[in-house]
């Protein structure tokens, strides 16, 4: 019988290996790509784990278990902001800013509430349909004088508004897909921000298609100088190789530091920023019902880099 359990441990313990290993480092699989918005419930159930095989004293599933746990709280932890505490704010005006996704706006007073928001200078809206350039103009009013609308009645359409005049405006269009590129100046500070949409990856076509439109994306963010923010709808979650291989090649750093474990559905928006700033803050958006609507950070620009950064 002990026999029967000992290879039944060592079974287990492979699984938990194999699972461990291919999730992280082997992205080309289709099971692994199911697998990719689960790694932090994975994570939490090998912790659960390794603690039964230390209740139970059993070493072999206890030191696999965390022994993989380390390993995959490593690479989740790299894909993340890295910084363990929030930078020192210094004296220097910071930029917040907001990205909403509007399909997933189920009461107006949310957009209202988010709009009203004094902190807040610039809003991306994704999904801007006619319906919706209807309203939103009317709740920004003078708080918002500066806009640019794509308005469309598909999932594409897209509309920036902002406290500070927007300059050198750029429609880039990925796959016939608007993204808009603005920069805007606040007290002599410049910021460039690029709001994204990216195809979902979910069979052969649109993962050629999102690859395609990272390769674009990644070409226009070498284009640019100095301080960029990239935010928007990546559909993928900010884990995902295809996105840490971007941040890889563009340098790009993630805003977000964590994920709220209790539910299943993980963010797919994200906020990427150049290393001439420091997030000194970042928040999850959702409405009354507990309902993910977007993300909300904001950006200052690094003591050594304001001198050149000011016009």
């Amino acid at each position: 019988m002990k026999r029967v359990a000992g290879i039944g441990n060592k079974i287990v313990a492979a699984m938990i290996l194999l699972i461990t290993v291919t999730a992280i480092f082997i992205p080309s699989i289709d099971f692994t790509e199911k697998l990719q918005d689960y790694l932090v419930h994975i994570l939490f159930f090998l912790l659960v784990s390794g603690l039964i095989g230390l209740i139970i004293s059993n070493k072999i599933i206890l030191f696999t278990s965390f022994g993989c746990a380390a390993a995959l709280a490593l690479f989740l932890k790299n894909a993340s902001n890295t910084e363990l505490k929030n930078p020192k704010a210094h004296h220097q005006d910071k930029l917040t800013v907001v990205h909403i996704n509007l399909s997933s706006i189920t009461d107006v007073e949310t957009v209202v509430k988010n709009i009203n928001e004094s902190s807040v200078d610039l809003i991306s809206f994704q999904e801007y349909t006619p319906d919706w350039a209807n309203i939103i103009p009317k709740i920004a009013g003078e708080k918002y004088p500066f806009k640019h609308e794509e308005v469309r009645i598909d999932i594409y359409g897209k509309a920036v508004f902002s406290k500070y005049p927007i300059r050198n405006l750029k429609i880039i269009e990925f796959a016939d897909i608007p993204n808009i590129a603005i920069e805007i100046v606040k007290n002599n500070l410049n910021f460039k921000i690029f709001s994204t949409y990216m195809t979902p990856a979910l069979e052969k076509q649109s993962k050629s298609i999102a690859k395609n439109q990272f390769e674009k994306l990644e070409k226009f963010i070498k284009s640019e100088t100095g301080g960029l923010i990239v935010l928007g709808e990546f559909n993928q979650v900010y884990w995902s190789h295809d996105i840490i291989s971007f941040r890889n090649r563009t340098g790009l750093l993630n805003s977000r530091k964590n994920v709220d474990i209790s539910t299943l559905k993980m963010p797919y928006d994200h906020i990427f920023y150049a290393p001439y700033f420091e997030c000194s803050r970042f928040e999850e958006l959702n409405d009354s019902l507990a309902n993910h609507i977007g993300c909300k950070a904001s950006f200052q620009v690094k003591t050594n880099k304001i001198r050149e950064n000011k016009y």
